[in-house]
């Protein structure tokens, strides 16, 4: 009795298995539907001032006064620090008395009797010397005062009093409009490419930002966009979002800046697309019956390739339903188009 039990499920499990294997697996499918498509990138950046200045001594010498502090307000031609002038000052008042002197011999050799041209040339070309002398040493006793370049808050202070400098040391002090706050990112060219001032994007500071809950996404727009690529290669764009009261310069942020959008076309999921035949060409499998040998294999031609749809031309049309599962946008079956 228990063998034959035993034999009688075997036999069930068995013609269970084989039934499983007879009944075909249903594709997972989805529809051909119109929408919008937005093909964006996504960077990390972090919070700048939208003005900010470095200002360096742009002569040498050693620091007497240092008139600002880290967090201090400035004006626009405030003094910030000064360089020892006891050098510089006596070579202006000697430059100005040379200068004197010789404009008066020249004034006196031009009213003689018989004026000498030789002398005459000589002593102009004393007077031309004196003149790029006196600039000289006015341009270093002026470089010796730093002013600000602009309103804002003292960011850095590099120097201190006894401190040698030259022209060639890091700024000595840094300011920025702190009531101006933006988010710069960095762009590869061929993004930078596609994106205007004016263009939507969106920030998220990052989890740690004070006072910003992780996930605050904030809708913005590119206000700047640098017109030469940095040490990286990459574009400097800044972003002007609503940020936190609490942000400070340095902050980390996410962004997304919106490279193209198309709106009202038809939309097909990235998972529904197989490698085409040539670029901006993909297959699809377009269901046409329910049995096997249902699903035909079409090529498409693609608009613009987002992140969850991609902009389909030519080859479906809305309703039709595509068996998913291919290799997806990011297997090379398109590429981004520009907004026109």
């Amino acid at each position: 009795m228990v063998l034959t039990l035993v034999l009688l499920a075997a036999v069930v499990v068995v013609g269970g298995l084989a039934l499983a294997a007879d009944t075909p697996v249903r594709p997972q499918t989805a529809a051909v539907e119109r929408g919008s498509v937005v093909a964006q990138a996504r960077v990390g950046g972090t919070v700048v001032s939208r003005a900010s200045s470095s200002a360096s001594f742009p002569v040498d010498g050693v620091v007497a006064s240092v008139d600002v502090l880290a967090g201090g307000v400035v004006s626009t031609g405030d003094v910030l620090a000064t360089l020892d002038d006891r050098a510089a000052r006596p070579r202006v008042e000697a430059a100005e008395a040379a200068l004197a002197a010789d404009e008066r011999a020249r004034s006196a050799a031009g009213v003689a009797p018989l004026p000498d041209p030789v002398a005459l040339a000589r002593l102009d070309a004393t007077v031309s010397a004196d003149r790029a002398a006196l600039a000289e040493a006015r341009r270093v006793l002026d470089g010796g005062v730093l002013r600000a370049a602009q309103d804002g808050t003292v960011t850095t202070v590099r120097v201190q009093v006894g401190d040698r400098v030259t022209a060639d040391s890091p700024p000595a002090v840094e300011i920025a409009d702190l009531t101006g706050l933006v988010v710069r990112v960095g762009l590869d060219p061929a993004q930078v490419a596609s994106v205007l001032t004016g263009r939507t994007a969106f920030v998220t500071p990052a989890a740690d930002t004070p006072g910003a809950p992780a996930g605050t996404r904030q809708r913005g727009e590119v206000v700047d966009i640098a017109p030469a690529p940095g040490a990286d290669g990459r574009y400097a764009v800044a972003i002007a979002a609503p940020l936190p009261d609490s942000a400070r310069i340095g902050l980390p942020v996410d962004a997304e800046v919106v490279l193209a959008r198309r709106d009202g076309v038809l939309v097909l999921p990235p998972a529904a697309l197989r490698p085409g035949p040539t670029p901006g060409m993909a297959t699809v499998l377009v269901q046409r019956g329910q049995g096997p040998g249902g699903a035909v294999a079409t090529t498409v031609r693609l608009g613009l390739v987002g992140d969850d749809g991609v902009e389909v031309v030519d080859g479906v049309g809305e309703g039709d339903v595509v068996v998913l599962g291919g290799a997806g946008a990011g297997a090379g079956v398109g590429v981004p188009a520009t907004d026109p």
